[in-house]
């Protein structure tokens, strides 16, 4: 038979390095204690349990390679660790079709993840979302983009990683920060590998079925390492420029409370206040439907290397780097209503949902001229959004392994990692008053809402100038590390190790906000006329085909060059036009104001009350002890970490709040800025205990205990607010200096069974005990005489996460000829959640964001005959995304699930074409307020598949 050809590099995000290196990699040497990357020891691992009790069982003709091999690897791991563990190495990921790391950890049991543009950028694990897990670089925190600590997962191409690590229990040794889970990504080291020269290389494309264009993927990974294996070096890169579309109709929120109305229907006449009420009773009535036609533009330039050498026989060295640049360039065509009170024939169903309204037009107000100075008019609104993530991260460590005896090893590691994005945005809105009266009709049963009787809405010398926000906003995350740990191996005792270590590290989050708040709303109103040359038409062709309630998506209306459109705007005789109310006079003397802006309206200036600067230290010390029978083995011991933390920020009083004329959006006029700085600290020891018992050659029993923390975000920590909104809906958001970390007890135990070296069978259980739980939350406050939403993380909420975890893995070896080829994974988990709220700040009931309480992953895989395939699927039930979203409302996604497959075939056992498929069909995702009906989010991304040719060297 012919050998199956290792997976060496893999298109689109797909892990290259580890075929390259993981034939000595993932064969440790016999009873040799193993390190791992960020210090964890594991035991010394019989020759019996590397390689299976039972490997001779396989087949004479399977040759362990590819799929094969990484399951072997991965089931090695989870095997021999002392933690509850799950891992995937480069050639299990290599045989999906993932365009980063989160999309290949979804395979994990109790692992799901948040998409953005089809890919995977954040996990969620055992309900727990992103802000819960630490994620780790060779044992190092990593610098992120994010606002939070969350790790976004796709700035990372797969192609540099060799293993990636879950630890779903605590020792010591491990970093704090993740009561989910603690993710460690491993990148290749060249001694781990084989000696001599090696090379291998991808070329291929991406295909996304929406966008219907072709997207350059490109890797390449390399390495040198001299025969008696004492220096090598390994560098890797790749690069993607791939071209997506989203389709999607979305609401904004629903708002709450008693309603106005005028008690008659689009076409009364003759109407006087007599007609306007209030429905008294709370009514659910959506902010707005838009929809919405995003092309993104996915831009990641990876590189990674390391050099080891050994010094000497006691002293190793290891020098890492890792290097991405990812940008997402993000166009939106979108066509919305805006809704706000009053309502005409307001339409409420038994939960208080607003099923069904029309919005006064102008011909309804020409028809009921008593009522003109009472109700607001509709607008029809023709928006063009820009918006970019421009990002940038690299982490640089280095590594001395020191064994100045048999017994005792040493390991200094320090490194440094930076992060940044910037954030530009346009935001420009072109519209029109209706002429007829917008109707919204929520259409149970369906998948879409309708908006209609919009009117006349492709007549360009309707269209009028009206919002236009401009912003640049910046990110930067520095965070520096050192580590110093022990080992001492005890002879002769059932005490076998000892290890004592501590660890200090320096980490600032920064985050700054430019806009032209000042300018924005310089034409809100309505009132001047759009030069029509600057218009064009938009079509939404082939929208949401086979949505129900898609066929009343508006056809057609107006896009337009933003910048353009902004240069009008700002031409000094536009400014002076009279509107608003205004006078010419009035108006000339505002435009003077708005001209010497710096940078004129639309110039961006830095907001001083949202900037922030959170510095946190933590100083930690920790000591382990392990031991071990004949049959058992088992670790104890405690972590001690000092947590101090610094908010720095300015603080800047409104003085006055008015509201744009013409317009109900406030408008906020701030007095002079003076700095502020809050300190915190706290002090946390965290214990923790697992035992592992080998009841036969098969069979192992695992329990463990520990308590963990997460700490709060730092961008959570600012002094900063921010202050928005309408006049109907005041706005506020901001951060906490004085936010507690999060704290979980929790316990695990778990069953495994090995049937021979790839395929078993494990079962598990969890309870985590909540404490001081950190939550967005948004919740009335009353600022300057208003009752504002406030918008801010907060501590408080208890309760418990429990769940119950089962997968495995099996191939066929035994069966004869073809079928001896296939193989299959697969893995459930339920989890259950209790909340404990207050209960006074809030009419419903939600449970812990990201939780949901189904999730499972099934695989069928085939490799024999050169030729290797492998088909999942990987769905969760729906979850609450936040239980104080859009209008301080829950936001839930529906369930989903996703098909994809990867067939790769050998041409020669160096060369390898592939193609993969990702959500093959096409599901889509929904969103929906605190009940199901009430509609948030209809989201399309299509299908994506890449093709290409692999070779290696």
């Amino acid at each position: 038979m012919r050998t199956s050809f290792k997976t060496v590099l893999l298109a689109g995000g797909m892990l290259l390095a580890g075929p390259v290196f993981a034939q000595d990699a993932t064969q440790p040497e016999a009873g040799a204690p193993q390190t791992s990357p960020e210090g964890v020891v594991q035991e010394p691992t019989p020759v019996a349990a590397q390689v299976g009790p039972d490997a001779a069982e396989v087949s004479d003709d399977i040759v362990v390679t590819g799929i094969r091999s990484s399951l072997a690897s991965s089931a090695r791991v989870k095997r021999d660790s002392q933690q509850i563990v799950d891992t995937i190495s480069a050639e299990d990921v290599g045989k999906f079709p993932d365009a980063n790391i989160a999309e290949s950890l979804q395979r994990i049991t109790g692992v799901a993840i948040d998409r953005s543009g089809g890919e995977g950028q954040f996990i969620t694990v055992r309900g727990l979302g992103p802000e819960f897990n630490t994620v780790l670089v060779n044992g190092r925190v990593m610098a992120t983009d994010n606002p939070g600590r969350e790790f976004s997962f796709d700035v990372l191409s797969s192609n540099m990683i060799q293993r990636t690590d879950v630890y779903k229990s605590s020792v010591p040794e491990l970093q704090e920060g993740g009561i989910g889970a603690t993710v460690n990504i491993i990148t290749a080291r060249p001694l781990d590998g084989r000696s001599g020269f090696h090379l291998a290389a991808s070329a291929g494309g991406i295909y996304d079925t929406l966008r219907e264009k072709l997207s350059p993927d490109l890797s390449a990974v390399t390495s040198l390492t001299n025969d008696a294996k004492t220096i090598g070096i390994v560098l890797s890169g790749s690069y993607t420029d791939r071209r997506s579309q989203l389709d999607y109709v979305q609401t904004d929120g629903w708002l709450f409370g008693p309603q106005n109305v005028v008690n008659g229907n689009a076409n009364s006449t003759g109407l006087t206040t007599a007609a306007l009420g209030n429905t008294g009773a709370t009514v659910n009535v959506p902010q707005n439907l838009a929809f919405a036609r995003q092309l993104d533009r996915r831009r990641r330039i990876n590189l990674a290397g390391a050099l080891q050498a050994k010094l000497s026989d006691q002293l190793l060295l290891t020098v890492d780097g890792i290097y991405s640049k990812f940008d997402v360039f993000t166009h939106r065509n979108i066509f919305a209503n805006f809704y706000s009170s009053p309502y005409i024939g307001l339409q409420v169903d038994d939960t208080g949902t607003a099923t069904g309204f029309n919005r006064p037009g102008q011909q309804f107000l020409a028809a009921n001229p008593l009522l003109a100075q009472r109700v607001s008019l509709s607008q029809n609104d023709n928006i063009v959004n820009n918006n970019d993530r421009r990002t940038e991260t690299y982490q640089v460590g280095g590594n001395l392994k020191w064994n100045p005896a048999d017994d005792v090893e040493v390991r200094f590691d320090a490194s440094t990692s930076k992060a940044r994005q910037r954030n530009p945005t346009q935001f420009v809105v072109v519209g029109s008053l209706a002429q007829t009266s917008p109707r919204f009709d929520l259409n149970k049963g369906e998948d879409l809402p309708t908006a209609s009787n919009f009117g006349n809405i492709t007549d360009p010398s309707l269209m009028r100038a009206h919002y236009t926000g401009v912003e640049n906003n910046r990110v930067s995350d520095r965070s520096s590390e050192f580590h110093l740990d022990t080992d001492y191996q005890i002879q002769d005792s059932i005490l076998k190790t000892v290890r004592i270590g501590m660890a200090y590290s320096d980490r600032t989050k920064q985050r700054r906000f430019f806009n032209n708040a000042d300018g924005g709303c310089a034409y809100c109103g309505y009132d001047i006329p759009m030069d029509t040359s600057l218009l064009s038409p938009y079509k939404l062709t082939n929208f949401l085909p086979g949505v129900s309630g898609s066929e009343n998506v508006p056809s057609q209306f107006f896009t337009y060059d933003a910048n353009a459109v902004i240069a009008f705007l700002s031409n000094p005789t536009n400014l002076a036009r009279a509107r608003q109310g205004r006078t010419a006079a009035e108006q000339a003397a505002e435009a003077a104001r708005l001209l010497a802006l710096p940078g004129g309206p639309y110039g961006v200036r830095e907001n001083p009350g949202s900037q922030l600067n959170v510095n946190e230290r933590l100083l930690a010390s920790y000591i382990a002890m392990s031991f071990g029978g004949d049959s058992w083995s088992a670790n104890a011991g405690v972590r001690v970490v000092r947590t101090e933390t610094v908010s720095r920020g300015f603080a800047q009083p409104v003085i006055d709040i008015t509201n744009t004329r013409g317009d109900d959006t406030l408008v906020f006029t701030y007095g002079a800025s003076s700095p502020v700085s809050v300190s915190n600290s706290y002090v946390n020891a965290l214990p923790s205990a697992n035992i592992k018992f080998n009841v036969t050659d098969k069979l192992i029993t695992r329990a463990a205990f520990s308590q963990t923390v997460t700490r709060p975000t730092l961008t959570d920590l600012g002094v900063d607010n921010s202050f928005g909104g309408r006049i109907s809906v005041p706005q506020s958001s901001g951060g906490n200096p004085t936010l507690e970390p999060f704290m979980s007890t929790n316990y695990d135990i778990s069953v495994e069974y090995y049937l021979n070296s790839i395929s078993y069978v494990s079962a598990g259980a969890f309870y985590k005990s909540l404490d001081n739980f950190l939550e967005l939350q948004t919740l009335p406050v009353q600022r300057f005489g208003r009752t504002f939403q406030d918008t801010r993380t907060r501590n408080g909420q208890t309760g418990y996460i429990r769940g119950i975890e089962v997968g495995g893995q099996y191939t066929l070896d035994w069966l004869p000829g073809v079928l001896s080829g296939f193989g299959v994974a697969g893995n459930y988990t339920y989890v259950d959640s209790k909340a404990e709220r207050d209960s006074s700040l809030a009419d419903y009931e939600c449970g812990y964001n990201g939780l949901s309480p189904h999730s499972a992953n099934g695989s069928v895989f085939f490799e024999k005959y050169g030729l290797s395939a492998r088909t999942s699927y990987n769905w969760r039930s729906e979850y609450l995304r936040a239980c104080r979203s859009d209008q301080g409302r829950p936001r839930n996604r529906s369930a989903y699930g996703q098909l994809d497959f990867n067939v790769g075939y050998d041409v020669t056992p160096n060369v390898q074409v592939y193609v993969q498929g990702v959500n093959v069909t096409n599901q889509r995702i929904h969103e929906w307020s605190a009940i199901e009906e009430r509609f948030l989010l209809l989201q399309e991304t299509g299908a994506r598949y890449n093709f290409g040719a692999r070779v290696k060297f």
